[in-house]
C-alpha cells in the first residue's frame, strides 16, 4: 500500500518552483495527436510501471488541450521522448504552488497532501478493485430496502444494461487492451474482439456511452476548479477517471490506460449511480460500507467483536476496547485536488463529517447508561477510537490533518484529539485485521499497541502494521490480505 512510502520519494527533483508547463506544451506541439495517444497506450500496457498512470494522463491532457489548433502535426511520440516529457509531467504535479496553473497553497504539508491523492489511487489496484466488486456487487444487493434505492435496478434502466455486463465487458475490454495496446475499436468490432456470450452490438454500444468522451467534452473537464463545479473531478482535473475511454474523431474508441477503465467499473461506479439517486445512493452506501467493516471484523478469534445502539462497532479481549466509526467519504474533490487548509477546513466540519465522527467517539468513550451494550463492553476497559474511511483518506493520521481536525474541535469547545482516537483509510484497517488473523493476536491490543507507544505517533495505519510484521515477532503473518477481498477477488477475477 502507498500509505508506507515517503512523500519524499515523490518530490525528486522537482522543488524548484518553475513552471515547466509551457516547456511541455512546446514539446507537444506539432504531434500527432492518435499517434501519440497510441505510444501512450503502449506505455500504459507495458507492465513494468515505470510511466505512471497519473503523468500518462497528463500527457494526453496537454495533446487533446490543444488538438483543435492549425498547426501542422506530422509525427507522434516515440516511447523515449513520452518517457522525458513524463518527466516534466511529475514536474507539474509535484509543484510546490500550483496545480495545473491555479495558484495553491505553498506550505510543505498541502503539497504532501496534492501529491498523496494525485498519485496514490493509482496504486492500489490490487486493493481497491476487490474491495469495490464486494462493496458494490456481494453487499449493497442485499442491504437494498423495500422502497429504497435499488442500485441493481436504477442502473438497468438508466443506462441499458446491467451492472454485471458493465463488469463482464469493461474487464473483458481491459484484458484485451492491454494485450492490443493502442487498438482502436467500436461496438460492432467488439463482438469479434471480446467475443463475449450474450453480448450484443447494442450493449456494448450502451457500454461506451457511460465510459468515453470525445475531445471536446475531454476539454470541457480541465477548466479551472470552482466550487460546486458538476464536472470538476478528483485528485488532479483527470477526465480518465470519469470517461476512461476516449472517441476519436472517426468514431472509434481508444483505451489510452487500461488501468483506468478498471477502476471506473469498480470503485467508479459511484459516478453513474450518484446520479441516479444522491440520498438513496448514500445511504445505501453508509450502509453496506458498516456492513463491510463487520464482516471484515468477523474474521477475528481473539477478540469479541458487538455493535452499539447506534451502528459503531466494538472490538475488545479482557482489557481494551476499540470503537470503530465508519465513514465513506472525508473529503470532497476541491480538498484533495489543492490541499488549502480552507477547502479541508470546511470538508471534515461538515455535518456527519470526520469531525463530528471524532466528536462521537470521544462521547462513547465515555458512555452513559443509555446504551447498556455499550456501557457493558466497555467496563473497566481502557478504549481507543478509530475513525475509518471507505474513500480515499491518506495520510489521515498525520499532523497535518490531524491539527486541522483538532482546530476545528477547539472552534466547537471540544478537547483535542489525543492519541487514543486513530484515523485511517479503510485499507489500513484491513491490513490490521490480516494481521490479527493469521497471528491469531487481539485486534484490540495491536490498536492500542499504535496508539500508546509515541514512536508509532503519526504513522499511518497500514505503515504501523508492515513495520510490525518487518520486526519479526508475528511468525508468518505476511499475508496481509483479508479473507473478504480474498473471496471477492477468487469470484470476479
Amino acid at each position: 500500500m502507498p500509505n508506507q512510502k515517503t512523500v519524499s520519494a515523490y518530490l525528486s527533483s522537482h522543488l524548484s518552483g518553475a513552471d515547466v508547463a509551457p516547456v511541455l506544451r512546446a514539446s507537444l506541439r506539432g504531434r500527432d495527436v492518435e499517434e501519440s495517444i497510441n505510444t501512450v497506450a503502449m506505455a500504459a500496457s507495458a507492465g513494468d510501471n515505470s510511466l505512471r498512470p497519473s503523468q500518462l494522463a497528463l500527457i494526453v491532457r496537454y495533446l487533446l488541450e490543444n488538438e483543435s489548433g492549425t498547426q501542422v502535426r506530422d509525427r507522434g511520440l516515440t516511447i523515449d521522448e513520452l518517457a522525458a516529457v513524463c518527466e516534466m509531467a511529475a514536474s507539474i504535479i509535484t509543484s510546490p504552488d500550483l496545480a495545473f496553473g491555479v495558484k495553491v497553497s505553498d506550505s510543505s504539508w498541502s503539497m504532501a497532501h496534492r501529491i498523496a491523492y494525485q498519485q496514490f489511487p493509482d496504486e492500489e489496484e490490487s486493493s481497491y478493485v476487490p474491495r469495490s466488486l464486494a462493496v458494490y456487487r456481494q453487499i449493497a444487493p442485499s442491504l437494498v430496502e423495500e422502497g429504497g434505492f435499488d442500485l441493481e435496478r436504477r442502473y438497468q434502466d438508466a443506462y441499458g444494461l446491467t451492472i454485471n455486463d458493465a463488469w463482464n465487458i469493461g474487464y473483458a475490454l481491459t484484458q484485451w487492451c492491454l494485450a492490443n495496446p493502442g487498438t482502436s475499436f467500436n461496438p460492432a468490432s467488439l463482438e469479434q474482439q471480446l467475443g463475449l456470450a450474450d453480448i450484443d452490438k447494442d450493449r456494448y454500444g450502451k457500454f461506451l456511452t457511460t465510459q468515453a468522451c470525445a475531445y471536446d467534452v475531454y476539454r470541457s473537464m480541465l477548466s479551472t476548479p470552482t466550487e460546486g463545479q458538476s464536472h470538476f473531478e478528483p485528485y488532479n482535473l483527470n477526465p480518465f477517471r470519469k470517461f476512461p475511454i476516449l472517441t476519436l474523431p472517426d468514431g472509434n474508441h481508444m483505451l489510452p490506460i487500461p488501468a483506468y477503465l478498471l477502476r471506473r467499473i469498480t470503485h467508479g461506479l459511484y459516478y453513474d449511480l450518484i446520479e441516479l439517486d444522491r440520498s438513496g445512493y448514500i445511504g445505501l452506501i453508509g450502509r453496506t460500507f458498516k456492513e463491510y467493516i463487520g464482516r471484515l471484523l468477523s474474521e477475528l478469534a481473539s477478540d469479541s467483536v458487538s455493535q452499539s445502539d447506534d451502528g459503531v462497532w466494538v472490538v475488545s479481549n479482557d482489557n481494551t476496547a476499540v470503537l470503530i466509526e465508519c465513514i465513506t467519504r472525508p473529503f470532497g474533490a476541491m480538498s484533495r485536488s489543492t490541499g488549502n487548509r480552507a477547502h479541508l477546513h470546511a470538508d471534515l466540519a461538515r455535518r456527519a463529517g470526520v469531525v463530528d465522527s471524532v466528536k462521537r467517539l470521544q462521547d462513547m468513550r465515555h458512555p452513559t447508561g443509555n446504551d447498556s451494550r455499550l456501557v457493558e463492553a466497555l467496563e473497566d476497559k481502557r478504549t481507543v477510537g478509530v475513525v475509518v474511511a471507505l474513500e480515499d483518506f491518506y495520510l489521515a493520521n498525520g499532523p497535518f490533518i490531524r491539527g486541522i481536525v483538532d482546530e476545528e474541535l477547539s472552534n466547537q469547545g471540544r478537547t483535542a484529539m489525543g492519541p487514543e482516537i486513530q484515523m485511517t483509510h479503510v485499507g489500513g484497517l484491513e491490513a490490521a485485521c490480516a494481521l490479527a488473523v493469521t497471528s491469531r493476536e487481539s485486534l484490540a491490543g495491536l490498536i492500542y499497541r499504535k496508539s500508546n507507544q509515541r514512536e508509532y505517533d503519526g504513522l499511518e495505519m497500514d505503515a504501523y502494521v508492515r513495520h510490525l510484521t518487518l520486526l519479526g515477532d508475528h511468525g508468518e503473518a505476511n499475508n496481509l490480505t483479508p479473507t473478504i477481498l480474498t473471496n471477492a477477488a477468487s469470484k470476479f477475477l
